[in-house]
């Protein structure tokens, strides 16, 4: 009401009264969703939306560990589009790790988005959940409880009980099958362990169920 009755003042007194509207100098935040998906042999395409108030998104890559800045590593792209496709890698060699930062007219990101992709084209955009995942599962209240829990999947599914077998090996598929999508190292012995119990189980069921109708 203060400022309404000073403009009002202002304007009885002179007509032409000027306001600024002064836009706040701030730097851009960083790019979000940033993935990387393998498409050959040697090449990759790298997506990601840009990040508010950003003109441009530079992208950077070392194979020596993450860019420091807009300025270490080598170029991969600098612009206005959310998409760029990276040719010429040795996925088999290198671990190829790629930064992304936002600018505008008034600085760089002070944040930035983050994924590697390499040995044998595994990508890993984020592993954040993983490492979340895994501390919650070795620590807290809940860490003895948990470590029991493997050691029964594991230990007891070579019970004779053919039906606590075949229950316990299906909790070590469906962990491995959760474990996938991180590291194949990590699943694939958990499903292979999870699927001999899982034969093993249902030949004991199978053996049992025989027996008994043969005694019948």
């Amino acid at each position: 009401m203060l400022l309404l009755i000073c403009v009002s003042g202002a304007m009885a007194a002179d007509p032409a009264v000027t306001i600024t509207v002064t836009k706040w100098n701030i730097p851009p935040l960083a790019p979000t969703d940033f993935e990387i998906q393998q498409t050959g042999i040697d090449s990759a395409n790298i997506t990601w939306t840009m990040g508010k108030s950003a003109n441009i998104t530079i992208i950077r890559v070392s194979t020596n560990g993450y860019p420091f800045s807009p300025l270490d590593g080598d170029a991969v792209y600098s612009g206005n589009a959310t998409y760029v496709e990276v040719n010429g890698l040795d996925l088999t060699t290198y671990v190829y790790y790629y930064r992304a930062w936002s600018q505008n007219e008034y600085g760089t990101s002070t944040d930035y988005a983050q994924a590697t992709i390499g040995s044998g084209g595994m990508a890993g955009a984020d592993m954040s959940e993983l490492i979340d995942y895994l501390e919650e599962l070795i620590g807290g209240p809940m860490g003895i409880v948990n470590m029991f829990f493997v050691m029964a999947l594991v230990g007891f599914g070579f019970w004779k009980k053919g039906w606590l077998r075949v229950l316990l090996a299906t909790g070590v598929i469906i962990w491995g099958v959760f474990f996938m999508e991180y590291d194949i190292k990590v699943a694939a012995p958990l499903m292979a362990i999870g699927s001999f119990l899982f034969f093993t189980g249902i030949m004991n069921l199978i053996t049992r169920y025989r027996a008994s109708r043969d005694e019948a």
